[in-house]
């Protein structure tokens, strides 16, 4: 246990994410803005039971073979394996990442049939994708590739694979907020992403050692992240799906790809077999899934691939399920959100919210939508779902997509560590706390407690959060947009505005409810948030200095125009500018880095660019 709590504390002190490390901070993912990283060891867990629906099964492995366009040389290669997934499961459940296949090739219509999904990669494949100054042309080349796939007749693409996410950073926030979470010209869209790759380490006390440390010491999978490069493109210990900006399933690809593989072993080399090996044995014993970058360019044979569908059944038999692409979309959506996906049919967030309700370690589902009030907690016990209602809606689908934020807001303001919601609009107002299997009103004599500060307004957001900012545990209320700056502080009879807000002028949301560039994120590792804000007018960073006080201790307030100041966070335009926070750096991955910079991203360092006064 003690070896446990190191590892989670030893994250939140390292990882130094969009949040505070604090367990009062664990529902921030929620309404956070995008960033595909915000998983770790100490995350609540999407195990393989809660959404699989097959008795038995305890992890899933999907193998995705990436740069279709000959359909002929994938024949070629994949038969094999394609045998072998019928011989063993009686279909052929894999992945075809693809560029610009001819929509009406036979082979296409022949694979779909054995069970294959064909998925989105881009048509013209571009390293990295955000390139050029020019995101127009990076969300077309995606686009297009959407469009071209529903063409195929019988397809229906879910999932996208960013072009050499496993050899470069070409993931970015970016690309989730401004292509990814849109739809094409022709109103169509996919559901999940398998583009950022996940490590596994001796951190996670939960997996044997020889499963993760190779005889020497080293890092059994942490030695292909690549070197001769500065590769932020992973997580690590998380080998669960998990939700990106409300709207994007990330499926997480295992490191090593064939590609880092035949980089740091040679071509086809017995050693990344044995590592691959491994792997499973991590993922079966984290119930977990396993996601397989590939190709057919030599680097792994195809017959080893079939070596490594063997090891999975000859070892763990119909504990592992094989699955593609779109079998996991249609049992995600079946199996864990009671038929109501991300995204609705229009594209738009749907209501769905991934959280841990009763603070047990496991992920739970709200559904607040026009159509279902649901919650949904897994029952590790039993390895069922306990439905139950959820009092409010979190969207409204008939509201313009500026207009359909309806103002709940989910934080920690008990001492029991369980979710509580928050919501005061003109439609809506109430306190909920979920008392273990349902959620319960929190009245006063007075009645419902609400605070004066409204969570939206006219169904956009008013930059209203659920936030521990003092460390102790607690979320506080934090409210700021151009119109109002306030902190609540929830005590016995009611929330008491507190004598402090932000930095003046300093915002999280603008006029329009967007995201005006405000980040809470622990800099100086004391367990409470900073403020760092970066738009194209202004950066600055204040430092939390005390519960009486609050971010009274200014680093840095300069304008845009220094030559010094930060990166920014969302552009003159309103869009996310692709800035995440991780290894004590502050990164940027977009267009204007991406093949200009060696590692196509910016970053700035915790101590020496956000700690010290700018000059």
């Amino acid at each position: 246990m003690q070896r446990i709590m190191w590892v989670v504390i030893a994250w939140g002190l390292w990882h130094g994410g969009g949040t505070a490390a604090g367990s009062g901070n664990r529902l921030a993912h929620l309404d956070d803005p995008v960033d595909p990283y915000w998983v770790h060891v100490g995350s609540p867990r999407l195990v393989t039971p809660q959404w699989v629906g097959t008795p038995g099964v305890e992890a899933v492995i999907v193998l995705a073979i990436d740069d279709l366009g000959d359909p002929e040389k994938y024949e070629a290669h994949l038969r094999p394996i394609l045998d072998r997934l019928r011989q063993l499961r009686g279909r052929s459940a894999l992945s075809i990442m693809s560029t610009k296949p001819d929509p009406h090739a036979p082979q296409l219509a022949r694979w779909l049939s054995e069970g294959v999904s064909l998925e989105v990669h881009t048509v013209g494949h571009p390293c990295p994708l955000l390139q050029k100054s020019d995101l127009a042309a990076a969300k077309a080349t995606f686009d297009l590739c959407v469009d071209l796939l529903h063409d195929i007749p019988g397809n229906h693409p879910v999932a996208f694979r960013m072009p050499c996410c496993d050899s470069m950073n070409s993931v970015s926030p970016r690309f989730f907020a401004e292509i990814f979470s849109h739809t094409t010209p022709h109103g169509r869209f996919v559901a999940l992403d398998s583009s950022v790759f996940q490590v596994f380490t001796a951190d996670d006390p939960q997996l044997v050692r020889q499963w993760v440390v190779d005889d020497d010491g080293q890092g059994k999978f942490s030695k292909y992240i690549p070197t001769d490069r500065n590769m932020v493109n992973y997580v690590e210990n998380y080998p669960y799906p998990y939700v990106i900006g409300g709207t994007c399933w990330e499926f997480p690809c295992l490191m090593p790809s064939d590609w880092d593989a035949q980089h740091r072993n040679g071509k086809c080399s017995p050693q990344t077999v044995r590592d691959l090996q491994s792997a499973i044995d991590a993922v079966v014993g984290k119930h977990g899934v396993f996601s397989l970058c590939f190709h057919p360019h030599g680097w792994l044979s195809n017959m080893q691939v079939v070596e490594l569908l063997d090891y999975a059944d000859r070892v763990y038999g119909r504990r592992v399920e094989f699955l593609s692409f779109r079998d996991v979309v249609e049992r995600l959506n079946r199996n864990l959100l009671a038929g109501q996906p991300l995204r609705d049919e229009r594209g738009r967030a749907n209501g769905v919210h991934i959280l841990d309700v009763n603070d047990d370690g496991y992920m739970d589902v709200v559904i607040a939508n026009g159509q279902c009030q649901q919650t949904r907690r897994w029952d590790p016990a039993a390895g069922t779902w306990q439905t139950t209602s959820f009092p409010a809606r979190c969207v409204d689908a008939a509201a313009a997509p500026d207009a359909s934020d309806l103002g709940v807001r989910f934080g920690i303001v008990r001492p029991d560590g369980k979710a509580s919601v928050l919501v005061h609009t003109d439609a809506q107002q109430g306190m909920w706390h979920f008392d273990g299997t349902a959620w319960v009103a929190d009245a006063s004599d007075a009645g419902v407690r609400v605070p004066a500060s409204r969570t939206a307004r006219e169904g956009r957001d008013a930059g209203a959060r659920l936030r521990d900012l003092d460390g102790d545990g607690i979320c506080e209320l934090l409210v700021s947009n151009p119109h109002e700056q306030a902190v609540w502080r929830l005590t016995s009879t009611g929330w008491e505005r507190l004598g402090w807000a932000l930095p003046a002028g300093i915002v999280a949301t603008d006029e329009a409810g967007h995201d005006a560039g405000l980040r809470l994120t622990d800099l100086n590792e004391d367990q409470r948030p900073d403020v760092v804000f970066s738009n194209a007018q202004r950066a600055a960073v204040y430092l939390f200095e005390s519960r009486e006080q609050g971010w009274a201790r200014q680093v840095f307030d300069e304008p845009r125009t220094a030559a010094t100041a930060l990166p920014p966070i969302v552009r003159a335009d309103g869009s996310n500018n692709g800035v995440w926070f991780r290894h004590r750096r502050l990164w940027v991955q977009n267009e204007d880095t991406g093949g200009v910079t060696a590692d196509h991203v910016v970053s700035r360092h915790f101590d020496h660019d956000l700690l010290e006064p700018q000059r």
